[in-house]
């Protein structure tokens, strides 16, 4: 009796504290998703369908996927404009450690990150894939460029060097969790919206099988602004998964 007892006990505890995590990684996201500016975001046009090929309604939740780059120090990092990165961590690896303020940067101050397990993504640029092991999500309160919304990202630890990093401006596709089962292929294309309008873009094949999975484009605001969206083929139809506003510093 008193080992059930003592069963039951470290049960109701790990039960606890498992909700109280995840209750606590709530408020945390909802207070960081509330701290960004948000009207810049726009209503999404809807894409007719295609033949569907490899996300589908099982996994679609599965995967995450968006656009990266590298720093001028090589780093591979995504823009998380909207926090859905984020949510999509805190959902899957709800175990981190949080740095604020001077503790997060000494310079920008701001919110940073850091998971507990090993989180892997694959970055694909210049026709090859990466292994990509996550470094940090982080939300400065400072920025070098006065103005402009103070977006986070999600950065990875370097996988190689980039020559001329500073001004090459290499991007890529991002994939989480990391799989060596896709093949990726890139090309320039156009998809129509329901209304019949044609939008110029590139297409991701990942599954080798000729259908694209993954469409993403560019929007011109103004001279210094553009708005950039990604979709992934969901059984023939285009859902949206990743929004990016890009604001040219002056």
């Amino acid at each position: 009796m008193r080992q059930l007892i003592h069963i039951l006990t470290v049960f109701l505890l790990t039960t606890q504290c498992f909700f109280g995590q995840h209750t606590d990684n709530k408020k945390l996201y909802e207070r960081l998703r509330k701290s960004i500016d948000n009207e810049w975001i726009k209503e999404n046009p809807v894409f007719k369908t295609v033949k569907s090929s490899f996300f589908n309604k099982d996994n679609e939740d599965k995967y995450y996927v968006g656009l990266s780059q590298f720093s001028g120090l090589s780093i591979p990092f995504g823009w998380d404009n909207n926090l859905s990165f984020l949510y999509y961590l805190m959902t899957n690896y709800p175990n981190f450690s949080i740095l604020t303020g001077q503790n997060a940067d000494e310079n920008f101050k701001g919110t940073k990150i850091y998971w507990e397990t090993s989180i892997n993504g694959l970055i694909w640029f210049n026709d090859r894939s990466y292994k990509a092991t996550v470094d940090n999500w982080y939300l400065s309160t400072q920025t070098e460029c006065p103005g402009t919304i103070i977006f986070p990202t999600l950065s990875f630890k370097k996988i190689i060097d980039i020559p001329n990093a500073l001004t090459n401006n290499i991007q890529g596709l991002m994939v989480m969790p990391y799989t060596d089962k896709l093949s990726i292929s890139a090309s320039e294309t156009s998809m129509f919206l329901d209304d019949g309008t044609e939008i110029n873009g590139i297409s991701f094949d990942i599954d080798n099988d000729e259908v694209f999975d993954i469409f993403t484009y560019q929007e011109n605001i103004d001279e210094t602004t553009f708005y950039i969206r990604l979709y992934i083929n969901v059984n023939g139809e285009w859902k949206c998964k990743w929004i990016s506003l890009d604001e040219t510093c002056l």
